[in-house]
């Protein structure tokens, strides 16, 4: 089975920039003040269940942009060795053409 992504160069660089950018809206999920009106229930067990679930939720999505920016930064790499790569292919076609002529 071949290892070649079926992508040309650049389809990599854009798809982590797509990713990052919708990493925006996640960047600002912050259910702090949402977490502290649970008080204004009257009533403890909902207020620490709403405590949780802003904190779980908070959590997630913490660790859904982590392994998103990871991910990105994979395709930003993976894209930057795939222009080397063929870079370094096209110096050597053109140094094999210069010893043949």
């Amino acid at each position: 089975m071949s290892a070649d992504l079926g992508v040309g160069p650049g389809v990599l660089k854009k798809g982590a920039s797509d990713i990052l950018e919708c990493l925006t809206p996640v960047q600002k999920v912050d259910l702090t003040d949402a977490a502290e009106q649970g008080s204004s229930f009257g009533d403890d067990e909902a207020a620490a269940a709403l405590v949780t679930f802003c904190a779980t939720w908070q959590l997630g999505a913490q660790f859904l942009a982590d392994s998103a920016a990871t991910l990105a930064g994979g395709l930003n790499k993976a894209d930057n060795n795939y222009a080397e790569t063929d870079e370094a292919i096209r110096d050597a076609v053109n140094s094999v053409k210069s010893d043949l002529n």
